[in-house]
């Protein structure tokens, strides 16, 4: 089986190898192909301009038209043109072929106008056919295909062919007659190559041959000891021996041929041969090595880069592979096998110092070669490292050689592999620093060294002027210092085991003041100024910012350490060497590190100070939290912005004097009130100060009026929540305090600004202390008043508020204020309604609620006074808020029965109010509120359901009898016929629903009948100009008369039906006389009777009976038919004709009672008679 892989592995080889000429050979057709069709593209175009130019000579002529033997000529021309483009399908026409009728057209020589030229057709070129460049370019394909690919078709059939030989004398013969019939096959391939080169055709198939036998050589050499099968060789070194002999067939038939396909092939078999080996020792891999070596050194004379990348490649997977197995070698093979890895790489590397590369810049086939190549250097090492100590100064050594081979690259200009090797000695010597950890040097020691060796390389490539290295290393910087940053992260959380560090807060230290050194030092050295720039901003150094996280994490250390919390003097002098650094040098870096130790050390302070018990180091602290503040606010500049470092400052010193308050006045509640009253005072003062000297910008002025703002509203809130323990003078002078201030504030830039200065950003900042002012009075009117008359409070308020704002220009927000405040105390009513409503005696509530809405009705007065349109802003939305007032009011304090009238009331009282334009608000609201009364009226009826007492009955007509009067008086006024039909629909819906939840179902049909009737009576009149309500109660007595009344039917109300009947005929005979014809009057007078008098009859009367009536109602629609001319009527007819035959032959003939029997027959038979003449009779008027 391992043969047979073995031969199909050959065979995938060289058909891979066939494959890439083959597809270098379709390229090349391709580029033909290519080329040819731009060709005829071109050619195309140049017959296409020959065409047009002959086609755009005119032809010169005579009065006398020349004979037509002088002029055939010029008119063949063209003719033989356009033939020449399609030649394959047309014959050229010539002179003497013309036909004779042509040559006699022109007898009579006539003159030129009468007679002009003949013009002949010409002949159409058909398209000619042409092949496709994709199919010539598969037949081509295939024709390529055959030749080159049968030779090694045959050649690997030949093999397998071989192989099934191969098992078949394995069972006859000895392994070593074996072994000779394969090294026969072998030579006669190998032989078979000397007679192939004699012809040109088959030299290259002889190559392929010869291949093929030092490859079956091989593996007869592999299974002479390795395959049970073949195995004659016991002996260990025998067998190793003859393996290396069919290895050094292979590569000498490789290197003789003189192309590195082949070389690299045989090196690939032999490295494949040692893969199989199923014991693996030390001298397999020596022997892969050997090989390796052989192979690259094979190549000395040629620059063949693939097979050097091909040969590496394949050792470094045969040395996975050998250690995948489990192979385990001893400390001392390990050694040798590390000099066998050497030995290879050493090889390689050599190869990349010949001359043929000096004065190169980049070979990237070269390049990868050679890295690879350390790939297999480096996975050698780890694969077969012995543990020992000493590897340290292996590796260390390994990096001065390589740095002096550096060297030596670029003496001889190879700059790649000088950049090459030169890295991958800073990668030995970083290697070599990490192994310092077998000597028991901690890790943060390491990491301190490698990053100084970073900074070092980084600072020398840049002097050399190594662009490339200098980028490579700047890189390296940027992935060294977020390693560092990790790594101190978990150094500071004591994630790594005590016994790997030696001291963190020194390490610590040390790479915090290195990162700062190497930006100050490249600032006082101008030359290295863009020695370590920050890859997302160039202006920014990477060691500046990796310096101010790494003191960051110095500062959460040294936080762990250092007791009573004196890390914050740290952080206070790191907020000032950062700020003296930045006022020092220009740089952006300093710049940052400044603000953010800068908001560090307001942050950090104030957390302490907020904290910590009360202790003389929160003076000191705030003393030098002031000092970085005072400090930081002389360089006002951070980039180009002038606001950010005096906002910090401003918002530090507040919220310091802030908590410095907080911790130790709080207990005092109205000392700490008027404290933070004084701040805000201090607040605006500074603000004015520093206005009139003109020495800050507009939004730092802004941010000191927000901080007067913000202790002002927190001086307002502390009074809010300490009013329930306070008494009622204390709250009074708390407010008067705070109004004083704010009222101080609100006109301080008509006392300040006495000047033409323009105020930009916070001219009109003062005017938000009116907002101040309505919550002091807000505070204390709840915390000083009754409930019950804040309310009146509040609308009081209101009116002020309103009058305020038509005096004065710093209460010009009043006019919104002064309706919210009124809304404030409508809806304190209505809670103080809901909660009291249980109360027996409410005349006080009355009272209050009165006195509240007479006051609104003065603000509303007001409202309509002035002129200009801001004063009469809520002059529109003041009467409906009003009115959901009264009308939320009376839900809450008025039983349900008397709501309907009362608000049919509200809706007239706003009619009228509309109508005297004494309110402004819309004509239809007053329709709404009727609807309110509606829905209520409509919600008691069908909650009272069949229980109405007479009280009830008064209400709700009476509400009814206000809706029709509201209704009469908004037809008068209202101009859309649509609403007023409207109108009648919803009173006469409300109407019949009180009526229908309220009278007994045999009523009801006789209420639907009279009301239809009474409606139609008012369409008739032009009173109502909607004919359909009559019509939807017709439907509706229809209804209940057919699908109702039979679960009510008694005998002795037939009375009741009779009349019923009778209206229902009363309304048919009313409508076809009142009721103008239009299309399906005919159809909705008569087929809902038709249909619920059936219904009706079915449901009530005898079934025995029910035929015979049927018969008559149908016989009636015949003859209502005949009268319309309606022949849809005769179509029902016949219909229902046929239903009482079938009810007749089904069911009345199986009748016992035999005189109903007889009775029903002969009226069908009666009636269908009738019926018949009456057909035949009145049969044209159905046509």
């Amino acid at each position: 089986m391992s043969f047979i892989l073995f031969v199909f592995a050959i065979c995938i080889v060289i058909l891979f190898i066939k494959l890439s000429n083959l597809k270098d050979e379709t390229s090349f057709l391709k580029n033909i192909l290519k080329r040819h069709g731009e060709e005829n593209d071109s050619l195309k175009k140049e017959i296409e301009a020959i065409k047009n130019s002959i086609e755009g000579k005119t032809i010169q002529t005579e009065k006398i038209i020349s004979p037509i033997a002088e002029e055939a000529k010029p008119i063949v021309e063209p003719i033989e043109e356009i033939v020449e483009e399609t030649k394959p399908y047309f014959t050229p026409i010539a002179d003497a072929d013309l036909p004779e009728e042509e040559q006699s057209i022109e007898i009579p020589i006539l003159n030129y106008e009468s007679h002009p030229l003949p013009v002949y057709d010409k002949p159409k070129a058909e398209k000619a056919y042409e092949e496709s460049a994709f199919s010539i370019f598969l037949k081509k394909a295939e024709k390529q295909f055959a030749d080159n690919w049968t030779g090694i078709l045959g050649t690997a059939i030949m093999v397998l062919g071989i192989g099934y030989l191969s098992i078949y004398t394995a069972l006859k013969v000895s392994p070593l007659f074996r072994i000779l019939i394969l090294w026969a096959y072998a030579g006669l391939l190998i032989g078979s190559y000397y007679i192939l080169k004699k012809k040109e055709k088959w030299e290259k198939t002889g190559l392929w041959l010869r291949s093929a036998g030092a490859s079956l050589f091989l593996f007869g050499c592999f299974g002479a000891s390795q395959i049970p099968a073949l195995s004659f060789i016991t002996n260990d070194v025998a067998g190793y021996s003859l393996i290396g002999i069919g290895i050094g067939l292979n590569l000498f038939i490789g290197y003789i041929i003189r192309q590195q396909t082949f070389l690299s092939l045989h090196v690939i078999l032999s490295m494949l041969i040692l893969c199989v080996i199923p014991e693996k020792v030390l001298a397999t891999f020596l022997l892969a090595a050997i090989t390796s070596a052989i192979g690259i050194v094979l190549s000395y004379k040629e620059k063949w880069e693939y097979h050097l990348l091909v040969v590496i490649i394949a050792f470094i997977i045969f040395d996975i592979w050998f250690n995948a197995q489990g192979t385990a070698l001893t400390a001392a093979e390990n050694i040798f096998a590390i000099i066998g890895i050497i030995t290879v790489a050493a090889s390689c590397m050599f190869m990349q110092y010949r001359s043929v590369y000096e004065n190169t810049r980049f070979d990237k086939a070269a390049f990868i070669t050679h890295l690879t190549n350390w790939i297999l250097f480096a996975t050698g090492l780890i694969l077969h490292s012995t543990g020992s100590h000493f590897k340290t100064f292996v590796l260390f050594g390994g990096a001065v050689i390589c740095f002096f081979m550096a060297l030596k690259a670029r003496k001889k200009n190879v700059f790649w592999l000088y950049h090459l090797d030169g890295m991958v000695s800073f990668v030995l010597c970083a290697l070599s620093s990490i192994m310092l950890v077998d000597w028991s040097i901690g890790v943060d020691i390491i990491a301190c060294v490698l990053y100084i060796l970073t900074v070092v390389c980084l600072f020398v490539v840049y002097k050399e002027k190594e662009v490339l290295l200098h980028k490579i290393f700047l890189g390296i910087n940027h992935v060294v210092a977020v390693g560092l940053v990790f790594f101190l992260a978990l150094l500071n959380s004591y994630s790594i085991e005590a016994a790997y560090v030696t001291n963190a807060t020194l390490s610590i230290s040390i790479i915090s003041i290195t990162a700062l050194l190497v930006t100050v030092y490249s600032n006082i050295k101008k030359e290295y100024i863009d020695v370590d720039t920050f890859y997302l901003d160039k202006t920014l150094s990477l060691n500046g910012l990796f310096s101010i996280i790494s003191f960051a994490i110095l500062f959460l250390n040294c936080n762990n350490k250092l007791p009573n919390n004196t890390f914050y003097y740290l952080v206070i002098f790191t907020a000032l060497l950062w700020c003296f650094l930045r006022k020092k040098f220009e740089s952006n870096t300093f710049d940052i590190g400044r603000i953010i130790f800068f908001v560090s050390s307001i942050i950090v302070g104030i957390i302490l100070i907020a904290t910590q018990k009360e202790t003389y180091s929160d003076w000191t602290f705030a003393l030098g939290l002031s000092v970085v503040i005072a400090f930081n606010w002389t360089e006002k500049q951070f980039y180009e912005d002038m606001v950010a470092i005096r906002f910090i400052s401003i918002v530090g010193m507040n919220a310091l004097l802030l908590f410095v308050s907080y911790k130790y006045l709080l207990d005092h509640e109205i000392v700490y009130t008027f404290t933070l009253l004084v701040f805000a005072i201090l607040n605006h003062e500074f603000l004015w100060f520093n206005f009139k000297r003109k020495s800050l910008i507009a939004d730092n002025q802004i941010m000191l009026y927000v901080a007067y703002f913000f202790f002002v509203i927190t001086a307002s809130i502390l009074l809010l929540f300490n009013s329930p323990y306070l008494t009622n003078p204390e709250i009074g002078l708390s407010c008067l305090g705070i109004s004083v201030v704010e009222t101080y504030v609100l006109f301080a830039k008509r006392i300040k600004s006495k000047s033409d200065e323009t105020i930009i950003g916070w001219g009109n900042f003062n005017l938000l202390n009116s907002e101040f002012l309505i919550f002091n009075a807000l505070v204390f009117g709840f915390s000083c008043l009754q409930i019950e008359f804040t309310a009146i409070y509040l609308t009081a308020i209101a009116v002020l508020m309103f009058i305020g704002f038509q005096k004065l220009e710093e209460f010009k927000r009043y006019n919104n204020y002064s309706f919210l405040l009124l809304i404030g105390s409508i809806v304190l009513t209505i809670y103080i309604a809901i909660d009291k409503v249980d109360l027996v005696n409410k005349n006080m509530l009355y009272i209050t609620q009165v006195i509240s809405i007479l006051v609104s009705i003065v603000y509303g007065y007001l409202q309509s006074k002035p002129q200009d349109k801001k004063g009469k802003k809520f002059s529109i939305a003041l009467p409906y808020v009003q009115n959901a007032w009264i009308i939320i009011l009376l839900f809450i304090q008025v039983q349900l029965s008397y709501l309907p009238l009362l608000f049919m009331i509200l809706a007239l009282i706003n009619f009228w109010l509309v109508a005297a334009e004494k309110i402004k608000i819309k004509f239809h609201f007053a329709p709404k509120v009727a609807l309110l009364a509606i829905i209520i009226s409509v919600y008691y009826s069908l909650d009272k359901l069949n229980n109405f007492g007479w009280l009830d009955w008064i209400l709700q007509l009476g509400s009814v009898i206000l809706g029709l009067v509201l209704v009469i008086l908004l037809n008068k006024k209202e101009t859309i016929d649509s609403l007023k039909s409207n109108y009648q629909i919803v009173l006469n819906v409300w109407l019949s629903i009180i009526m229908f939840s309220q009278l007994e179902h045999k009523w009801l049909p006789i209420y639907w009948a009279s009301i239809a009737i009474v409606n139609l009576y008012l369409y008739h009149k032009k009173i109502s100009k909607e004919k359909n309500i009559s019509i939807v109660y017709y439907l509706l007595a229809n209804l209940h008369l057919g699908f109702l009344s039979f679960n009510f039917y008694e005998s002795k109300f037939l009375a009741v039906y009779i009349l019923i009947f009778s209206l229902l005929a009363v309304y048919i005979y009313l409508a076809y006389k009142w009721l103008e014809e239009y299309k399906l009057k005919n159809s909705l007078l008569i087929y809902p009777a038709t249909l619920s008098i059936g219904f009706f009859l079915y449901l009530t009367f005898d079934k025995g009976i029910l035929t015979f009536f049927w018969i008559l109602e149908a016989l009636g629609l015949l003859i209502l038919g005949i009268l319309l001319k309606e022949k849809y009527f005769r179509y029902v007819s016949l219909s229902l004709v046929g239903l009482c035959v079938v009810r007749l032959m089904f069911f009345d003939l199986s009748n016992t009672d035999f005189l109903i029997r007889a009775l029903v027959l002969l009226g069908v038979g009666v009636v269908l008679i009738i019926m018949n003449s009456l057909f035949k009779k009145y049969k044209d008027r159905f046509d």
